[in-house]
């Protein structure tokens, strides 16, 4: 039995060392949600999971992704390369997004895994990095709206 007030397990730190990965569509947000380790079956199942996202990219390529890690962070050699594939595979494909929001928390945004992403994704889009997920959804709208397309509803967890 769970006592009460414990988080739901998916808010839970992951301590048997597996990440998880979660990657959507909404409206014309690229939700990602990563917790690490960031090692490379990690970064391999992202990219799967991206790939399979990008079927809903609008037909006209422009979507904001929004990145949210959180902890364990870390990457591993073979999880960057994973990583600069995923990335790349999407640049190759011109179907980068008009920016990327990296949401990670308040004392990660230094992280040299934030830090390594970044410089990736900075190569070939705008990228914006929050540590509040209202910061982050008001990042993406503010993209949106500057492509003059409509803003997304903010999702009621983010407000």
């Amino acid at each position: 039995m769970i006592p009460p007030g414990t988080p739901p397990l998916h808010e839970l730190p992951d301590t048997q060392g597996f990440g998880r990965v979660t990657v959507g569509f909404q409206g014309r947000v690229m939700h990602y949600i990563a917790q690490g380790p960031f090692d490379a079956a990690l970064m391999a199942a992202a990219k799967r999971g991206s790939n399979i996202a990008a079927e809903r990219i609008p037909a006209d390529k422009r979507y904001v992704s929004l990145m949210e890690f959180r902890p364990p962070l870390g990457m591993d050699l073979e999880g960057l390369r994973e990583f600069k594939e995923t990335v790349g595979g999407f640049v190759e494909r011109q179907i980068a997004p008009l920016a990327t929001i990296l949401l990670v928390a308040p004392c990660d945004e230094e992280h040299p895994m934030v830090l390594a992403m970044a410089a990736v994704y900075r190569l070939s889009r705008p990228l914006f990095v929050c540590t509040q997920a209202s910061d982050a959804w008001t990042a993406v709208n503010r993209v949106l709206h500057e492509a003059q397309l409509p803003v997304q509803p903010v999702p009621p967890e983010a407000a």
